[in-house]
């Protein structure tokens, strides 16, 4: 039907065609409206999704970088304390002989 039969049936019809008309416009409108707000919706989501998954990514680079941190600070900290035990075995050693000597010079 094109717009001029359209019309005509409209005014053929009474009120109640063109109440159904204006409704049928109104309908179509506002399926408009829906989908663009529908539309803003998803961007808006996809955003918020977007900014929330570079949250969690920053989050999960920082904690790897303090993990590797902390485990570099510790291996450091084992290698200081081999070296403490290893100086402290070294003096234990001297102070020995040490007192051999001290011993000996005594003895004498």
């Amino acid at each position: 039907m094109d717009e001029v039969s359209m019309i005509e049936v409209i005014m053929q019809s009474g009120s109640l065609a063109g109440f159904a008309g204006y409704l049928v416009f109104q309908t179509k409108q506002l399926q408009k409206r829906f989908d663009e707000l529908n539309k803003k919706s998803e961007n808006r989501e996809d955003m918020l999704r977007g900014r929330y998954d570079k949250v969690i990514s920053d989050l999960q680079d920082e904690k790897q970088a303090l993990l590797q941190t902390t485990s570099n600070s510790l291996l450091l900290l084992d290698k200081k304390v081999d070296q403490v035990i290893t100086d402290v075995s070294s003096l234990k050693d001297i102070v020995q002989e040490l007192k051999m000597k001290d011993i000996a010079r005594d003895i004498k």
